[in-house]
């Protein structure tokens, strides 16, 4: 039997929901303490840790990766007299340590895998072969424990402002209204995967052929292109052709840190996802841009449909997998099997303040908003807070998904407060047409004007 990680006994921030557990496709998914690979924890200054943990080949190194970052990031917990930029700093520090700590556990192993490769003849004979077997069968068990590793988002709320850090695909996403009472959903992470122009940039650099990386889907074994742990794909990338030539480790264990981001209230709830959990809803539905806004669209109805607050997440998940499994059943499709779903969601006031008691409706609480998602280069549009990643991010006022529910926010429940309809109120233009009104009153002055043009 597996022993409880130490995380399970970390102090719980009591308004956070979560669930973790591998799908089995339409079976049991009641989570349990070896599938766990979450934490949510409240230090004594009212400081707040949140991480998802997706893994890699394994959950060994997943759960040395979880427990190693907690310790990292809580011993000493954040005090209150920390500047923005020293938790930037502490988050930064702590994905090195971890990753210093997930090599310096597997030396050992790495050593005796050189030793092994040794004893190897460069070429062998069908006859040597059998005589190199155990040697062999040992390379394949060390390779297997060292491809271990996982995808992070960790996510900390400190002095009224939100910090997040990431490597891999697992997201955060922050859900809060706009001045219209919409619900504006926000990827604050960035995906690290070959779908990303930077990352290929990067990969270029190194001297790879990213057409082909790209056409693959693949680096090395995995399909991401940062990530902590999985030594196989980073110190012995030279073992895969497709990334042999890097000049470097392609795959890496730095993080993007974004914040500090102002925790007003205009924020509803945070979430923090695993690829697992989005990419079926991707699969089911179609479409990668719209993910965001639905699975928060999934999130707000289960909330106006569970009676507990802690059976959210579970719920949601449950809903997730039974609408996949459907699809796939439909198609004829054979997905794989035992996908990590981890799914937390941190309320800050979409919700009255949560306690043991069942979820309590609000009058002025409404559900089933208006939802709409922005893509994660747009993090610096929000009330002009910056965020950072060590590079400028550009701003674009466009909006990624701008579907909206077919029921207006009057018309409809939502989870603001009435607002009073303003009827004078005008609603400030998106294009400066003044040049061109100049244009037609000098065009018409000299009698030029086209007579299209009254």
């Amino acid at each position: 039997m597996i022993a409880r990680p130490w995380t399970d006994d970390l102090p719980k921030c009591r308004n956070t929901c979560v669930a973790s557990y591998f799908s089995r496709l339409g079976g049991s998914s009641n989570s349990n303490n070896d599938d766990y690979l979450c934490f949510y924890c409240q230090t004594e200054d009212n400081s707040c840790l949140y991480g998802v943990f997706e893994p890699h080949n394994g959950l060994e190194a997943a759960r040395f990766i979880m427990q190693r970052m907690a310790a990292e990031i809580l011993f000493p917990s954040p005090s209150a007299n920390n500047t923005d930029e020293e938790i930037r700093d502490r988050l930064r520090n702590a994905f090195v340590s971890v990753e210093k700590a997930y090599i310096e556990n597997y030396d050992g192993m790495i050593a005796e895998r050189t030793s092994l490769q040794y004893q190897l003849p460069q070429t062998m004979g069908e006859q040597q072969m059998s005589q190199y077997d155990h040697i062999v069968s040992r390379l394949k068990e060390i390779d297997q424990h060292l491809s271990g590793g996982a995808t992070v988002v960790i996510a900390l709320v400190h002095n009224g402002k939100l910090f997040v850090a990431n490597v891999g695909e697992t997201r955060a996403l922050l859900c809060r209204t706009d001045d219209n009472a919409v619900l504006r959903v926000v990827q604050l992470t960035v995906d690290h995967s070959l779908n990303n122009e930077d990352e290929l940039l990067r990969l270029s650099q190194l001297g790879l052929d990213v057409n082909k990386l790209r056409n693959a889907q693949y680096l090395g074994n995995q399909t991401g292109t940062r990530c902590l742990g999985n030594y196989l794909v980073k110190g012995l990338h030279k073992a895969f052709p497709a990334i042999s030539a890097a000049a470097a480790e392609p795959v890496v264990a730095a993080p993007e840190i974004h914040g500090p981001i102002a925790l007003d209230d205009s924020c509803r709830f945070l979430v923090l996802v695993s690829a697992g959990v989005y990419k079926r809803i991707q699969e089911a539905r179609g479409s990668s841009e719209q993910t965001n806004k639905q699975l928060a669209q999934i999130i707000v109805e289960n909330f106006r449909k569970q009676t507990n607050f802690k059976h959210v997440s579970q719920s949601v998940l449950e809903e997730i997998e039974e609408e996949f499994v459907s699809y796939c059943v439909k198609n004829n499709l054979t997905p794989k099997a035992n996908t990590h779903m981890s799914l937390l969601i941190r309320n800050f006031n979409f919700l009255p303040p949560v306690d043991d008691n069942p979820i309590q409706k609000n009058p002025s609480v409404r559900f089933n908003p208006i939802v709409q998602s922005k893509s994660t280069t747009l993090l610096n549009e929000l009330d002009s807070e910056q965020y950072s990643s060590g590079n400028e991010i550009e701003t674009n006022d466009s909006i990624v998904d701008t579907n909206r529910s077919d029921r207006s926010v009057e018309s409809s429940s939502d989870i603001y407060p009435a607002r009073q309809f303003e009827k004078e109120r005008k609603i400030k233009g998106y294009v400066d047409f003044s040049c061109y009104y100049e244009n037609v009153a000098k065009a018409r002055k000299n009698g030029t004007l086209p007579g299209f043009i009254k």
